[in-house]
């Protein structure tokens, strides 16, 4: 039968949203272990909106713009959409560098939609339904969405299926625009610089690779996260989640 799952879970968008979202996803926590042990939400370089299904204040819905730095939750009853590096924008239809670091409540995107939504997942009795009424939500808005600008998203390919080995030199010089504009561009689309969001890309890979393959040192992990060195990963590593990768690591 189904039913609301406990801890955190992801879950992958229908074939027609997997270009724009990286995820569904899901949080709940019903006992104080769950929450004693979480850890801390680092920076990834993506958007969220978030339901929270038990909430204690009016704020029922809302937008998490990209971070530059952790943060720590205590919401207990959550289930969101996590959007690709750069993909928000289509759907949000603002400077996503606005959002950098700050929470909004969606109201102010989408009006009444925001509450009625939030009381749907919040009637919904399983997970399973929760994610895929918010897949049929989204599914219907991408007829909505203006075209991508072409080199804008060939820089976020190279960004990903490099891993965040690419510099911002070379990025510039494949799509054809100077480093400045680029940058421009990449605050626009990500609410990141582009130096910050290959960092965010590499710390992923490093974690990913920690998570699904045999760990086998620190030395070789930093090697294929493209990193000069060990202490190189290190201090990257602590600017961005606040821990060193042993203190991090384990506690994910």
């Amino acid at each position: 039968m189904a039913s609301i799952i406990n801890g955190y879970n992801e879950y992958p968008p229908s074939a027609n949203l997997r270009a724009y979202l990286d995820c569904y996803w899901s949080y709940v926590a019903d006992t104080t272990v769950l929450l004693s042990h979480k850890t801390p939400i680092i920076p990834d370089g993506c958007v969220d909106i978030i339901f929270d299904l038990n909430p204690r204040t009016n704020l029922k819905s809302f937008v998490i713009g990209a971070m530059t730095k952790p943060i720590v939750d205590s919401r207990t009853n959550l289930v969101g959409l996590r959007f690709k590096p750069g993909m928000a924008y289509s759907f949000i239809k603002i400077p996503v560098n606005e959002l950098t670091d700050l929470l909004v409540d969606y109201f102010e995107f989408v009006g009444q939609e925001a509450n009625h939504l939030s009381s749907q997942l919040g009637e919904l009795n399983s997970t399973e339904h929760q994610i895929s009424l918010l897949n049929n939500i989204f599914t219907k808005k991408l007829s909505a969405l203006n075209a991508f600008e072409t080199q804008m998203l060939r820089a976020l390919n190279l960004i990903q299926s490099t891993g965040g080995r690419i510099s911002v030199k070379q990025i510039s010089a494949e799509v054809g625009w100077s480093r400045q504009h680029f940058t421009r561009k990449c605050l626009r689309y990500t609410g990141l610089t582009p130096k910050f969001l290959n960092q965010v890309i590499r710390i992923k890979k490093v974690i990913k690779q920690y998570k699904t393959e045999r760990f086998c040192n620190w030395s070789q992990l930093s090697f294929d996260g493209g990193y000069y060195d060990q202490s190189h990963m290190i201090n990257e590593f602590k600017k961005i989640t606040g821990l060193t990768p042993t203190e991090f690591l384990c506690r994910a």
